[in-house]
């Protein structure tokens, strides 16, 4: 028996023979969990046989996009956007996704699959620029889950995920979601509080939410700020401040187009399609599913 310490240099020993000797007579030590990763598999396994299959491609590739606030940052992206394309499958399906990178892009990319039991590194690697890689896998957890690109073999994952390279895959469940019941209680006439349950349908109206954050300097990504928690902007959905009401909705609820109705604005004209907020409309009543997820490494509430 061996207990070791965190500086690895004393060790309890139930022995009177040296642990560290032990230790190499033994071939040395392989810290893994031997089942806790599937294979990876060709996209023709037999194990994937008579599952639906779902084509997901990606590209990797850098583009120059406007924070709204901070002017331009370099952006590396999942197929021109931020987030990526949202992957939505159900529960025992199979996921065949490919990634293509580009000739003349600066670095190549990777991609981490969480919704997966595959290991990114090195099942999945880097892709080079001028090349494509695919993977297939059975999504075999519902939930949702982060994907996002593991760097040059996890070296500058940070760089690329925090320069917009994520996104999230839905897994629902195979036999689809529960009713959702809201417990109130209530007086009746004679003045007696009771329960009162209300049970609605499964089917929702649905959000998804994605949060990060952006460290950069002269439109670049800067890891000292992201070391110091010294954020430029937080983002949700890949926008800062997205939330945040624009000309129409000054028309919808004041009608003063020349009126901001929340003072940090930066957006007042209509033509700023990709500066147009989405903000959260649900009637009473209606079952709400919100699918949250956080990039970033600082935390969300």
């Amino acid at each position: 028996t061996f207990t070791a310490q965190l500086s690895a240099t004393s060790f309890d020993v139930k022995s009177d023979v040296s642990a560290l000797q032990k230790i190499q007579d033994m071939g040395g030590l392989e810290l893994v969990m031997p089942g806790a990763f599937a294979e990876m598999g060709d996209c023709d396994s037999a194990e994937f046989a008579g599952r639906t299959v779902v084509e997901f491609p990606l590209t990797g590739v850098s583009i120059t996009l406007p924070t709204g606030l901070a002017g331009d940052f370099n952006a590396m992206t999942f197929s021109e956007q931020i987030p990526g394309p949202t992957l939505r499958v159900t529960q025992g399906d199979v996921v065949k996704m490919t990634l293509t990178v580009p000739d003349g892009e600066a670095t190549p990319h990777g991609n981490d699959m969480h919704a997966s039991q595959v290991t990114a590194v090195p099942t999945f690697g880097a892709v080079q620029p001028g090349t494509s890689k695919t993977c297939c896998y059975i999504a075999e957890v519902p939930g949702v889950y982060k994907y996002h690109c593991s760097g040059v073999n996890v070296a500058a994952m940070d760089q690329h995920v925090l320069q917009g390279m994520y996104g999230i895959a839905i897994v629902d469940p195979i036999d689809g979601y529960s009713k959702l019941m809201v417990e109130k209680t209530a007086v009746n006439a004679n003045g007696d509080v009771s329960r009162d349950r209300q049970f609605y349908s499964a089917d929702a109206l649905e959000f998804q939410l994605q949060y990060n954050q952006l460290y950069l300097t002269d439109g670049n990504y800067d890891q000292g700020k992201m070391m110091a928690h010294a954020h430029t902007l937080t983002t949700v959905n890949g926008q800062a401040l997205g939330y945040v009401p624009n000309e129409i909705h000054n028309l919808l609820n004041n009608g003063d187009v020349n009126k901001n109705i929340f003072f940090l604005q930066p957006w007042n004209s209509m033509d700023l399609h990709q500066y147009q907020s989405q903000l959260l409309f649900s009637p009473t009543g209606v079952h709400n599913r919100i699918f949250v997820e956080n990039h970033g490494n600082e935390p969300v509430f």
